[in-house]
């Protein structure tokens, strides 16, 4: 009993510890930061879990420093990179020749920052548009802190100022404070793009995006400060950090949180976390681990989806056949688990609120969609994929490979700015087919002779549909 009134007593000190070096953290980098010992009295077993919540719960802001990195890594700004605080472009729509990242969209125009805020604070300028037009902006944790809307904007722009936790100046009259609670921040905003005629209107709206410090903008003096290029960091994100050994990663983790703190909430795990080393500034040994250190961390790297999956069930939402990641993505919370599944499979994906995307491998029986088989999807005129205002939906077309399918006609999806023919009673029949469809040809999506999958993407949805209170199209095989 006295021991384990002991551990216990043990226990609640290392959580004042770390609670008071998270405000330390914050508030004075020239504080020294403790560095408590791992915990000798632990057993195998228990490290190995705290070596797995540990990996859980840093991997989103491993990932999301490791693309800060990527991204940044240029002199001067170009089409997927810039230096850090000025705007990242697409100027052109993804196509079946863009390998970039998996499952593309055809429907939006991306504009990006990597914001560091370690500094001064970060003024953004956004025009007011008349269409889809929104910012998503996440922390360093892959969290969506806001959602800026063009659409919404008073005028003929809006100043929003991105500040730091360190932060300690004033917010000039008529600019909209973004309060982030790490130092790097990034920013994704998409532009709807209606077709490729229609991208000399898109390049108008990005060239009215500026950045500025808050320092330099009552002169005027845009961001255009010199980035750096080392060939060492020119990776790809994800297979950067599932190749770094566990004292490197660990490392960069701690050194991380420094500047990128955990959330208050956060604390009891980091209580526990501190244990093996883990936690802002603490010195992390591999050594702790013994000879289990290379087994279990193998079997963390590899097996990771495996792992956070069962913790992450209860919020993939099922629909028919269609299925999409619910509730809280993109607001985590606690829900650690869930968050790093999600930065392995959809990082940066937004709230629901924002976007919903609903993936279909199958047909209406169950039975995988190819095309071997002609297919249609029918949309009923009381059963629309309705949206607010701006808002708009596109089904898109993906190979086994998970890219667009090469076709003839360009076209990787339907949406509602396509020339489709509705029937008579309002209603939409989408005819999915490798075959031309010489019958229906402008409600025709084609499809690659062998396995294929669709993405429902709905932005800006009503509430039932973010809520998933509708039924989903179904596919029904015609032949």
């Amino acid at each position: 009993m006295k021991q384990k009134l002991y551990r216990a007593a043990q226990s609640l000190l290392l959580a004042v510890i770390v609670t008071t070096l998270f405000v330390r953290c914050v508030g004075n980098e020239s504080n020294p930061v403790p560095v408590p010992p791992a915990d000798s009295d632990l057993t195998d077993a228990e490290k190995a879990e705290l070596l797995e919540r540990a990996y859980v719960y840093t991997l989103p802001l491993m990932l999301i420093d490791a693309t800060f990195i990527k991204m940044t890594n240029t002199v001067e700004p170009k089409q997927q990179q810039s230096p850090a605080n000025q705007f990242i472009h697409a100027r052109r729509l993804a196509n079946a020749s863009s390998k970039d990242v998996v499952t593309p969209n055809a429907d939006t125009n991306y504009s990006q920052i990597m914001m560091d805020l370690s500094g001064d604070a970060l003024v953004v300028r956004l025009p007011r548009t008349d269409r889809f037009c929104m910012a998503e902006i996440l922390d360093a944790w892959s969290n969506c802190i806001a959602a800026p809307d063009a659409t919404t904007i008073n005028g003929d722009y809006g100043l929003f100022v991105f500040t730091g936790p360190r932060f300690q100046g004033t917010i000039p009259e008529g600019m909209t404070e973004i309060k982030c609670p790490t130092e790097h921040v990034w920013m994704l905003l998409r532009t709807l793009c209606k077709g490729e005629d229609d991208l000399e209107n898109v390049h108008a709206i990005q060239d009215q995006m500026k950045t500025y410090l808050l320092s330099d903008y009552a002169d005027g003096k845009e961001c255009d400060n010199k980035g750096t290029f080392d060939e060492d960091n020119n990776f790809t994100p994800v297979d950067h950090v599932l190749q770094m050994s566990m004292a490197d990663y660990f490392t960069r983790a701690n050194e991380l949180m420094l500047s990128d703190p955990p959330a208050a909430a956060d604390a009891p795990w980091m209580a526990d976390l501190s244990k093996i080393g883990v936690g802002p500034g603490l010195a992390f040994d591999a050594s702790v681990f013994g000879t289990q250190a290379a087994g279990l961390w193998t079997n963390l790297v590899t097996n990771i989806m495996e792992i956070t999956k069962p913790h992450s069930a209860q919020f993939v939402q099922t629909n028919g056949y269609w299925n999409f990641y619910g509730k809280p993505i993109a607001e985590f919370g606690t829900e650690y688990y869930y968050r790093a599944m999600i930065a392995v499979a959809a990082l940066a994906a937004n709230p629901v609120s924002i976007a919903v995307y609903p993936r279909t491998d199958n047909d209406a029986e169950g039975q995988p969609l190819s095309g071997e088989h002609r297919y249609r999807l029918h949309i009923a005129p009381d059963n629309w994929p309705d949206t607010n205002p701006f808002g708009f939906w596109s089904i898109t077309m993906y190979g086994a490979d998970n890219f667009f399918y090469d076709n003839e006609l360009n076209r990787y999806n339907i949406t509602d700015r396509s020339n489709f023919v509705k029937n008579a009673d309002g209603s939409l029949d989408i005819y999915i087919q490798h075959e031309a469809d010489t019958e229906h040809p402008d409600n025709w999506l084609p499809a690659p002779e062998g396995i294929f999958h669709l993405y429902f993407r709905i932005y800006n949805p009503v509430e039932r549909i973010s809520n998933n209170e509708w039924t989903m199209p179904a596919i029904t095989r015609i032949d």
